[in-house]
């Protein structure tokens, strides 16, 4: 019994310890957290829906231009509070001589109008346009969601190397400090040297603070982008380089921003065109079948006596002639939303080469950057190398190798920093390109 309780008792111990634990740190490469953050997207989703409900508002419009049937009918007791006898005659019937009676009338009405065959097609075609326009947006957002995440993971990268580099530098640094004091104290270097490494320390200790804040903010900005949150002990890989990366410059009219402002230019040359077609007469045919029927007795002997009465056709001509000014202002809004739409295609126009240029001018110079950096490690080793085969012939201090090797680590630092900025603007020059290679259709079409 007593081991039984033991049992237990190591059992809760090691629960409770498991428990207070830490969450397991997880490693995340780039294509990961962009497909995290493509799933879990609020913004995404919400322009997911706009495509159906553009979808649904273009399918609706396709009902003016059809047929319009009804049936109508109305059941109810008349009681005569008059004291004639004379016939009562209602929406032009006989439908008595005054008797408290049971009234029981049914109707189909059906109306075409034959304007809608002039007026409603171009709001059709706005409807249709303004369906494709969601579309791109839809991938324009995609292709924004992409870029801003490939930017706040390549922050986090940043700042994670140098905060690693910083601390391999301050150890470095507390090594460099420990030969200088006891050099100090055998007199052989000034206070003053002993201060600048102390105050070199210091700075490295300030710039860790800093970066701490930038890598926990990069982590705060991911996490909100995909909706996964990520903590200090997640490992994030860095981007990989393609080796044999050659940028196409993209034709802005392949852009899914561009093509949706052309949708949206579309669109409003369709409501231009509805616009003046609202001074045409409307034409409509029409038509009404009735039957009636009455008694005295119940409700179903008047059911039971139904009866054709009437049958109406016809065909209706309304001609505009004033209405204040409204299909006139109309059509003038109409033709200024598609001024200014025209003004936002050349802004736009503009806009994106400017970017698509300055990509790529920042990557041939990052390219080029990292390949001085490159050439630069490979002096700075082999300085290492001399300065090491020196010291062991006793021509060179420990303080000459710890100097080297805090240069050889910043610029190490500097290269991988370089690297990863190369890695992020190559992701978002393949974005222009494609998308950065992710289906827009399976996010941005909509599936009734």
């Amino acid at each position: 019994m007593i081991r039984i309780y033991i049992n237990i008792l190591c059992i809760s111990i090691f629960l409770a310890i498991w428990l207070s634990l830490p969450c397991f740190a997880e490693t995340f490469t780039y294509e990961k957290v962009i497909k995290l953050s493509l799933e879990n997207s609020h913004i995404l989703k919400s322009k997911f829906y706009d495509v159906g409900i553009s979808s649904s508002s273009y399918k609706q419009s396709y009902a003016n231009v059809l047929p319009q049937i009804s049936f109508g009918s109305r059941f109810e007791k008349f009681e005569n509070l008059t004291d004639t006898t004379s016939p009562e005659i209602i929406n032009g019937q006989l439908i008595s001589l005054g008797l408290d009676e049971w009234r029981t009338s049914v109707y189909f009405t059906g109306e075409y109008n034959l304007s809608n065959l002039y007026k409603k097609m171009p709001e059709i075609n706005y409807y249709k346009a303004l369906k494709d326009y969601s579309i791109y947006d839809c991938q324009t957002e995609l292709k924004n969601l992409i870029r801003d995440v490939s930017d706040a993971y390549s922050a986090l990268l940043e700042a994670k190397i140098k905060l690693d580099y910083s601390e391999m530098i301050l150890d470095q640094l507390k090594e460099i400090h420990s030969l200088d004091k006891s050099l100090y104290e055998k007199g052989e270097i000034s206070y003053e040297d002993l201060l600048k490494i102390e105050a070199e320390s210091e700075s490295t200790l300030k710039e860790q603070t800093e970066l701490r804040r930038q890598y926990g903010v990069a982590i705060l900005k991911l996490s909100e982008l995909t909706g996964k949150k990520f903590n200090a002990e997640d490992t994030f890989q860095e981007i990989e380089l393609k080796d044999n990366f050659n940028f196409v410059e993209p034709d802005i009219k392949s852009l899914p921003e561009f093509k949706a402002q052309l949708k949206q230019q579309e669109a409003l040359k369709d409501k231009l065109k509805s616009a003046e077609l609202d001074f045409l007469p409307d034409i409509a045919l029409y038509t009404r079948y009735d039957l009636y029927g009455s008694s005295y007795y119940s409700l179903s002997s008047s059911l039971n006596n139904l009866r054709k009465t009437a049958f109406t056709a016809g065909i209706y001509l309304n001609m505009p002639i004033f209405d204040g000014g409204r299909s006139y202002w109309g059509k003038q809004k109409a033709l200024l939303e598609l001024k200014k739409q025209e003004e936002k295609i050349k802004q736009l126009r503009q806009e994106k080469n400017g970017e698509i240029q300055n990509l790529n001018l920042s990557y041939a110079e990052l390219k080029n950057s990292l390949e001085r950096y490159e050439n630069l490690m490979k002096y700075y080793k082999k300085i290492l190398d001399i300065d090491e085969k020196a010291y062991k012939l006793g021509e060179r201090s420990k303080l000459d190798i710890l100097g080297t090797k805090k240069e050889v680590l910043s610029i190490e630092r500097d290269m991988k920093v370089t690297k990863n900025s190369l890695a992020n603007v190559e992701k978002k020059l393949e974005i222009e390109i494609n998308g950065g290679y992710y289906d827009c259709n399976e996010y941005c079409t909509y599936k009734h």
